[in-house]
């Protein structure tokens, strides 16, 4: 593999773990709430990252660059509008409580804000680490920033 291969690695790790330490911090500020990051979210979530969305964000970079609109702002936007699938799947994946799909409007509601506020982290770590890639003189706070998340994503892991 290639250096800029193995970047591209870790891009994925700390935007994964973005999601569930942006949902934790959510769910403290929000409903107080501790402990909230269980396996149950984590197995649903990792897989739906590792099939599904890494999936839709390489699209998205393709299709911005057939198009000749590869922009840093206009790749952000479009992750994060894309990042809305998975809000959606993760509520069905995980068993949602009733037995039809969720309404549009779920990512709005108390249910969905977290799972929103954790896909769209996701989103915007990977905008952010793809840029990165490509423009060298960002990609030092994107390395900081990932450590930070890493070491977060340990700390709430370990206060379990």
């Amino acid at each position: 593999m290639k250096k800029s291969d193995w970047f591209y690695l870790w891009i994925a790790i700390p935007s994964y773990l973005s999601g569930p330490v942006m949902y934790a911090v959510t769910m403290y500020i929000l409903y107080k709430e501790t402990d909230v990051v269980t396996e149950v979210l984590l197995g649903w979530t990792a897989a739906t990252f590792a099939s599904v969305v890494v999936l839709f964000f390489l699209l998205a970079v393709i299709l911005l660059r057939v198009l000749k609109i590869y922009f840093f702002w206009l790749q952000t936007l479009l992750y994060m509008v894309l990042s809305l699938i998975p809000v959606y799947m993760t509520t069905v994946l995980m068993g949602s409580r009733n037995s039809g799909l969720p309404e549009l409007s779920f990512p709005l509601s108390p249910e969905g804000v977290p799972l929103l506020v954790f896909w769209e982290s996701i989103a915007l770590m990977s905008s952010w680490g793809v840029w990165a890639a490509h423009k060298p003189s960002i990609k030092q706070p994107f390395l900081l920033v990932s450590r930070v998340i890493l070491i977060l994503f340990i700390l709430e892991l370990w206060s379990h």
